[in-house]
């Protein structure tokens, strides 16, 4: 009987369980002096913030306000299921130089980071400054579990200008729009944008199965008795 009620319960594991099938380019620690470049070929669009493209908010705390601009966010999904998301941050004039951007939060999940090229999201920008640096430093970076990174070390986004359109593949199934997108100078522009989230098992799937515990636990019980009558 134990081993039928084991073989039940992992059962349940497996219908609670969220599959991830996407490689880790990017762990938590981790950076790169380079990165690569993706399109949305084989991708098909889930999300788009309705008021895209959305003002950039002001730092806060009192400090003075040096970033203008708006940003703009997309979530789109392969044949898998598996989430991209992805960003672009588009500054007006006048506004500070932007030398990095930052993403969270993606605890719990596998980062690939690249850059967009080809098509564009709707409502994206063209062209863009790609994320780079003197060569020696770090291009991309996950300093934590939570936030992956974006350096302009070599080439800051200036008044007017644009990043490309910046993309992070993951292994999740599904998202809100309760994470962060910093847009950084001297001060920091926090902003809210999609991120992904585990996937919880719809209620009645839950129920399916532990309706479904007691019968099978009960057929082996049964089944061991009438073999020991």
């Amino acid at each position: 009987m134990k081993r039928f009620l084991f073989v039940s319960l992992a059962l349940v594991g497996v219908v609670a369980a969220a599959p991830f099938a996407h490689a880790t380019v990017l762990v938590p620690g981790g950076s790169s002096t380079s990165i690569g470049t993706s399109t949305l070929a084989g991708l098909t669009l889930v999300d788009q913030f309705a008021a895209s493209p959305s003002a950039l908010a002001g730092p806060g705390g009192g400090v003075t306000q040096t970033i203008f601009g708006t940003y703009q966010e997309w979530v789109y999904k392969d044949a898998s299921g598996n989430l991209t998301f992805l960003e672009q941050v588009n500054l007006s004039t006048p506004s500070d130089l932007v030398h990095r951007i930052t993403a969270a939060n993606y605890t719990g999940f596998a980062t690939d980071v690249t850059v967009l090229t080809g098509a564009l999201p709707p409502t994206g920008t063209a062209g863009g400054v790609v994320p780079n640096n003197t060569g020696t430093g770090a291009v991309i970076d996950r300093t934590t579990a939570s936030t992956v990174g974006f350096n302009f070390g070599a080439t800051a986004i200036g008044p007017g200008g644009n990043s490309v359109v910046l993309a992070i593949a993951t292994d999740a199934k599904a998202y809100n729009r309760l994470g962060t997108l910093s847009v950084i100078d001297s001060t920091t522009s926090s902003n809210l944008t999609f991120q992904p989230t585990n996937v919880v098992p719809e209620p009645g799937t839950i129920a399916l199965a532990l309706t479904g515990l007691p019968l099978l636990v009960g057929g082996a019980w049964l089944r061991r008795r009438r073999a020991h009558a």
